[in-house]
């Protein structure tokens, strides 16, 4: 079987994130299980085992963003066609991306499936969590995809709740695929110690015999990362070993600085922002427990997302403290693979951590729930296996040009 793998969105120069790890994660799944794959994006999504088509950007993307993803169609409309006709794969999996509807009417011309990738509703995480301009326009072209799309493979149910309710699509069309974890790259059995060797003397000054907790995240609303920022006075006035490594950046940044100057605490907290995506497991591999404080949506409405860090947490055989928001609550398991926390209550997440630094036998025995349940259920062959298997289905059955002939 042939896959062609098509990227939508803008894809500048940062190649670290959840999105990245997904696609590196789920390609590797898919050639595990015998998928030839092959990509177009408009860099490239990943490294040389898989064949590569560009299909470039507007360069005044950054100046023009919504401008320039609509006229993105245009490009697909020219250059798709040609990759089809080359490849000639079975089906296209796309990852949905704003203002972009033009695949899944390539598709159909074709006569091949159009499997959609959906993360987000697009008209809400722009108008939540960026700028929307074109915003009825884009609620049209995401209604286009969606009708037009053969299946979708949503991150929660919450998300495929929400997508029922908007877009009144048929059930069976959409298929619930949490995100999964590199169980090689983030792993039990990396080497802590040595890796601890290698660091700078002033870091392993600052982190020798200390009790690390750490949290992987780019400084979203969602992240919770202001309740975590919060939980460091009352959790290091009752444990002064405890030390705080936070790994990311992004827009909350500067309030968790202002909330740890305030309590006087930044001396129990190292903030390494972004760090190379092959050195993340290692850092995590040095703390005790794995923080995931997440919090339902600004607005109110259910966190509908599926944390690849939470994942990466599990993969590493990590004691876990968790906000049981949405999918969360359906991972972790309170008591069995981790600890879930009350959503935004700083305290709580405070006195669990204090709870585990003082039970190291319950931490291990956490931690290997864990880590036995990101194997068997969260790896991303097992992302890519459930994907094949809808693919495989509806390869069997004839397309719509074949009906009526």
């Amino acid at each position: 079987m042939k896959l062609l793998f098509l990227r939508t969105d803008f894809v500048g120069a940062q190649r670290v994130g959840g999105s990245f790890s997904h696609v590196k994660g789920f390609l590797r799944g898919m050639r595990e299980l015998g998928v030839e794959v092959i990509t177009a994006a408009a860099a490239p999504v990943a490294d040389e085992r898989y064949k590569f088509y560009p299909i470039e950007y507007n360069p005044f993307y950054s100046n023009l963003p919504e401008v320039a993803s609509i006229a993105h169609n245009q490009t697909l409309k020219r250059e798709l066609p040609k990759i089809l006709e080359r490849e000639k794969p079975d089906a296209i999996y796309q990852r949905h991306s704003e203002f972009v509807y033009v695949p899944s009417q390539i598709a159909a011309a074709y006569g091949i499936p159009l499997l959609l990738e959906v993360n987000g509703i697009e008209t809400w995480v722009k108008k939540n969590w960026g700028l929307l301009i074109f915003k009825r326009l884009l609620a049209q072209s995401e209604l286009v995809q969606f009708q037009a799309a053969t299946a979708m493979f949503v991150v929660s149910d919450v998300l495929k709740q929400e997508l029922l309710r908007q877009f009144n699509l048929p059930s069976e069309k959409i298929h619930v695929n949490p995100n999964g974890v590199d169980v090689e790259e983030f792993s039990d059995t990396i080497d802590a110690d040595a890796f601890f060797q290698t660091l700078p003397k002033d870091l392993q000054e600052r982190w020798r015999g200390k009790f690390l907790c750490g949290f992987v995240g780019t400084f979203g609303e969602w992240h919770g990362v202001e309740v975590l920022a919060k939980a460091v006075k009352p959790t290091v006035e009752r444990n002064s070993k405890v030390h705080f490594l936070l790994i990311g950046d992004g827009k909350l940044r500067s309030s968790v600085e202002e909330i740890l100057k305030a309590d006087g605490v930044q001396e129990h907290v190292t903030m390494l922002g972004l760090v190379p995506h092959s050195l993340v497991p290692k850092y995590l591999s040095l703390c005790e427990v794995l923080l995931s404080p997440h919090t339902h949506n600004p607005d109110g409405t259910v966190f509908f997302g599926s944390p690849t860090k939470l994942f990466e947490y599990m993969g590493m055989g990590k004691a876990i403290i968790a906000a049981g928001v949405g999918q969360i609550g359906e991972v972790i398991h309170h008591e069995c693979n981790g600890l879930l926390m009350r959503e935004r209550d700083h305290v709580d997440l405070a006195e669990k951590i204090v709870y585990l630094a003082e039970r190291p036998e319950l931490r291990m025995r956490l931690g290997r729930a864990a880590r036995r349940d990101a194997v068997e259920k969260f790896a991303w062959k097992e992302n890519a296996r459930r994907v094949l298997e809808v693919c495989q289905q509806l390869l069997k059955k004839p397309s719509q040009s074949e009906k009526f002939v």
